[in-house]
C-alpha cells in the first residue's frame, strides 16, 4: 500500500500544450546522478519514472524513487490528496499515521506509515511531496521496499533534499532547489544534548523551507519551551540551528 501510494489518481483535464510543455527536472547536484531510471511511463495526462539507485538490480533494490508530474487535480492545496491517501491507507491498514513535515498552499511534504496493512507485513513507511505548479501536479515519493517504521537521520535528509529539488521546468528553466533545515543536536545517554556532535549526526526537526521561516519556528519554539518546557526541551532548543539543505555538513557520515 505505502510503496504504491504515488500512484496516478485521476484528475480532470487540463491544458495539454500547457501539460507538454513542462519537463520533469531532476537535478544531478542535488544527488539524482546517484539513481537510475528502470521505467518511464508516458499517458495522455502524465508522466512516471520510477528510479533506484545506480547500480542496484530492479528486483532487489531497497529504495525506490517515483516520480509523477499529471495534470492538476480540482483540489483546493495538496493537502486535499494527501488526506484522500490517508483514507485510503485507513481501508488497507490496521493502524496509519502522517506527520506533516512542509506544508503551504502549494506544496506538502510528509511522512506516511502503516502496520497490518493487506498484503504486507510490519510496518510500512514512504516519504513523499505533493507540489502543484502552474497547470500540473509533481508527486515525488522515497519508498523503501522492507518493514520499517522510520529512516536513519542522514538518509532522511537526503531524502528529503533529493525530493525537494525535483522540479517541473517549464521551457527548460528550471527553478533553484533552496531550503533550509531546523537541526537539533543529538541526545546523549545522561540525557543531555551534544551540540558539539557533527552536524551529520544532528535530528531534523522541520522540512526544508526559507530562512525566514526556519528562524521565526526557532523563536516561536524558544517562547513556548521557555514557559511550559521541560529543562530538557529548553536546552534542545537552546542549541537548535537552522541550515541551508545544500550545506556539505549534513551529508557527511
Amino acid at each position: 500500500m505505502l510503496s504504491g501510494a504515488a500512484q496516478i489518481s485521476a484528475a480532470p483535464a487540463a491544458d495539454q500544450k500547457q501539460i507538454a510543455a513542462e519537463e520533469i527536472y531532476l537535478p544531478q547536484d542535488a544527488g539524482w546522478g546517484d539513481w537510475q531510471i528502470v521505467r518511464e511511463q508516458h499517458a495522455e495526462r502524465a508522466v512516471v519514472k520510477v528510479l533506484i539507485p545506480r547500480g542496484q538490480a530492479a528486483a532487489t533494490a531497497k529504495v525506490r524513487v517515483v516520480v509523477t508530474r499529471m495534470a492538476k487535480p480540482s483540489f483546493d492545496s495538496p493537502h486535499g490528496i494527501l488526506d484522500e491517501i490517508v483514507q485510503t491507507a485507513r481501508h488497507q491498514c490496521q493502524k496509519v499515521t502522517a506527520t506533516t513535515l512542509r506544508e503551504s498552499a502549494e506544496e506538502v511534504v510528509f511522512e506516511l506509515r502503516g502496520f497490518g496493512c493487506a498484503g504486507q507485513s510490519g510496518e510500512r513507511y514512504l516519504l513523499q511531496r505533493i507540489d502543484f505548479v502552474d497547470q500540473s501536479e509533481l508527486q515525488v515519493t522515497y519508498a523503501p521496499m522492507t518493514p520499517t517504521n522510520d529512516l536513519p537521520p542522514s538518509e532522511k535528509r537526503r531524502a528529503i533534499k533529493l525530493l525537494s529539488s525535483a522540479r517541473i521546468a517549464v521551457l527548460s528553466k528550471p527553478a533553484a532547489a533552496t531550503g533550509w533545515f531546523l537541526i537539533t543536536p543529538p541526545r546523549t545517554p545522561g540525557g543531555h544534548y551534544d551540540s558539539s556532535a557533527p552536524v551529520s549526526k544532528w535530528k531534523i526537526e522541520e522540512g526544508a523551507g526559507s530562512l525566514e521561516k526556519c528562524e521565526r519556528l526557532l523563536t516561536v519554539l524558544s517562547a513556548v519551551v521557555a514557559k511550559q518546557g521541560q529543562p530538557g526541551d529548553v536546552e534542545q532548543v537552546k542549541h537548535a540551528r537552522c541550515i541551508a539543505m545544500n550545506d556539505p555538513r549534513l551529508d557527511n557520515d
